[in-house]
């Protein structure tokens, strides 16, 4: 197995593009050439949290990112109200209604049991517990005969366990491509799942591991963005501090007895007010908000929203975002 250490998702983007071109296999796939590892590859995240792509080449979207977190939380496996950040999204339905293997509706639904909370009742009653499994993949209805369906679980099992006060994350993924889902979303949804894990059960945010069965790049995207010569960028993150140390963003949960609730009414209604949980109101709010603008071709509206994001990290890729486009 080969081994990625990084703080947050940009240096892991960097170090895997580097390693990859080195060690990297070509092989011919249904969706064209790609390099791949010749063995599986953990990636070990010591400040998860640090999970926002600023790296211009690769022009990450800020808002489907963050969203499809919180719609994950909910629990939701719907096509329409994602579909709105982004619309290539609709390609991985196959009724275009809904997802067949949506994260977070197994996480909630799928299985006929609550997982999430079922774990964060072992966390909190069991000190040291190594049964916490959580399971994306089912085979009554993924390993099949056919291969015609379009949304299968690449994530398939998330592990977690709590030690010494910090609860840590093993994510297992049986096929992952680097650009678009390890070292973009995955990293993101991930990263809040574990956030969300950690303040429900009283812990801190501890090691994030994704352990990929095949991890792999497709050559036209990285020739597509120019990513054959990126350069190291992982300091905005430090840069985003006044104190010249590393940036901690406002925390995902103020209130663990109620955030489900209140995530449920924001989805209802993401302009209310009176959340206990700020992060919705002050961070999601004001980003929908600035959305809405973008799609309704009002620019300066949505830096003007963009730019009253609360979590800095998110504030700065919503604006250079816009800005791009603006240019």
């Amino acid at each position: 197995m080969y081994n990625i250490y990084s703080r947050g998702v940009s240096e892991a983007l960097y170090h895997g593009i580097q390693v990859i071109q080195n060690t990297g296999v070509e092989v011919n796939t249904r969706n064209g050439k790609a390099l791949e590892f010749p063995m599986p590859v953990c990636t070990e995240y010591t400040h998860s949290w640090e999970r926002v792509l600023f790296y211009p080449q690769r022009d990450a979207n800020p808002y489907f990112h963050f969203m499809e977190s919180l719609w994950m939380l909910a629990g939701r496996n719907d096509v329409e109200w994602i579909s709105q950040f982004n619309g290539r999204i609709n390609n991985y339905s196959d009724d275009g209604i809904t997802f067949h293997g949506a994260y977070g509706y197994r996480w909630r639904k799928h299985f006929g049991v609550d997982q999430l909370n079922i774990a964060k009742n072992r966390l909190v009653e069991y000190p040291n517990d190594r049964r916490v499994v959580i399971g994306m993949w089912d085979p009554y209805v993924d390993l099949t005969s056919t291969n015609t369906g379009v949304d299968y679980p690449c994530n398939t099992q998330v592990f977690f366990w709590a030690r010494k006060g910090y609860l840590n994350m093993s994510v297992v993924n049986r096929s992952n491509d680097m650009i678009w889902g390890a070292y973009g979303a995955n990293a993101v949804h991930m990263s809040f799942l574990l956030e969300y894990m950690a303040l429900m059960t009283g812990n801190k945010i501890g090691m994030y591991y994704q352990i990929s069965n095949n991890l792999h790049v497709y050559t036209d995207v990285l020739e597509k963005l120019n990513l054959y010569s990126l350069q190291p960028d992982y300091e905005p993150y430090l840069l985003l501090a006044e104190d010249g140390l590393s940036y901690n963003s406002p925390p995902l949960i103020d209130n663990a007895h109620n955030f489900d609730s209140e995530l449920y009414k924001w989805f209802d209604d993401y302009t209310i007010e009176g959340l206990t949980n700020t992060y919705l109101t002050n961070t999601a709010t004001p980003m929908m908000k600035s959305w809405e603008a973008w799609k309704k071709k009002e620019l300066l509206t949505a830096l003007k929203f963009a730019s009253r994001i609360n979590d800095r990290a998110w504030r700065r890729a919503c604006i250079e975002w816009l800005e791009r486009r603006l240019k």
